[in-house]
């Protein structure tokens, strides 16, 4: 052990441990810094503690409380609860601390959220490609839409996609998940050439795939505002995130038949409980899904 991870707090070993062992995304550290630091202020400024080690619980309570009257929405709060939970159980494995005291402590109710789905009449009619602009960044918009909605990948996992993940011959994509996991995914002849078509027009020499107006790697809010002004100026959504459209493609893969299990593949899902969260198939229809119909992902482009 070098001398500097020898001093780390254990906020700091845990987010190392987030980075290196579990190979968290840069979004997913940047959530749960920001919500235990978040936390960590909260007990400096109330109880003169500068440290979430050795916390009581009445202090958890307190610090719900004030989320509740600053306006936190109660997901807001699940999130950030549940990232403390986290990081207590990484401190007792790591003998930190020998207690919760998050145990027993009251959360405000959650409202059943209906996900929102964007109609596939209206993915078909914006992929099309009339909408975007005739330039370079029209073609990488298009490109960015298509493989949203064709495979279903996660925003981080659009951003790190690199050009040489492309795979011409076999036609398919290789998507690196959540920790570090890889998966190949099917795409379709017209996205190979939007593809390619984009590479030869794109600036820089970055080894990632999509990259902003000034050749740099994309970032979360840059994918966030192409996403929502495409999807918002196509449907009746008011917002619109890529979890959005993969949640759309999961749900109208299921809707068209395809094998529950394969969509599980292609989200890169370890449990079939996450895969059945982004369905709006009804229970009849979910088990003719399982009786095995082939899966087509180019069916509903």
């Amino acid at each position: 052990m070098s001398s500097s991870s020898a001093v780390q707090t254990p906020l700091l070993a845990f987010l190392h441990f987030l980075e290196k062992e579990k190979r968290g995304s840069v979004h997913t550290l940047r959530c749960y810094r920001s919500d235990l630091n978040q936390f960590q202020r909260f007990l400096a400024d109330q109880y003169e503690h500068d440290s979430l080690i050795g916390i009581e619980g009445e202090w958890v309570r307190s610090w719900i409380v004030n989320m509740m009257k600053e306006g936190r929405s109660p997901r807001t709060i699940h999130r950030k609860v549940s990232a403390f939970r986290t990081f207590n159980r990484f401190a007792r494995r790591m003998s930190y601390t020998d207690r919760d005291p998050s145990n027993g402590v009251s959360l405000p109710k959650l409202e059943k959220r209906v996900r929102e789905v964007v109609p596939e009449r209206n993915m078909v009619s914006l992929l099309d490609g009339s909408v975007f602009p005739d330039s370079w960044s029209g073609l990488r918009d298009r490109l960015m839409m298509t493989l949203l909605y064709e495979t279903g990948v996660r925003q981080d996992e659009l951003i790190t996609l690199r050009h040489a993940d492309v795979n011409v011959s076999r036609k398919n994509i290789k998507v690196t998940g959540k920790g570090g996991k890889d998966r190949y995914i099917p795409i379709s002849d017209d996205t190979i050439d939007q593809a390619e078509q984009y590479m030869r027009n794109r600036p820089g020499d970055s080894e990632r795939l999509l990259v902003t107006d000034g050749g740099r790697e994309l970032y979360p809010a840059f994918v966030y505002r192409r996403v929502n002004h495409y999807i918002t100026e196509a449907s009746s959504l008011s917002k619109c995130s890529a979890h959005v459209i993969r949640h759309s493609f999961a749900t109208h893969l299921l809707n068209r038949g395809a094998d529950i299990n394969a969509v599980k593949e292609l989200l890169g899902h370890s449990s079939l409980n996450a895969t059945q969260h982004y369905t709006h198939v009804t229970t009849s229809r979910m088990k003719d899904a399982h009786k095995g119909s082939p899966l087509d992902t180019r069916g509903i482009f």
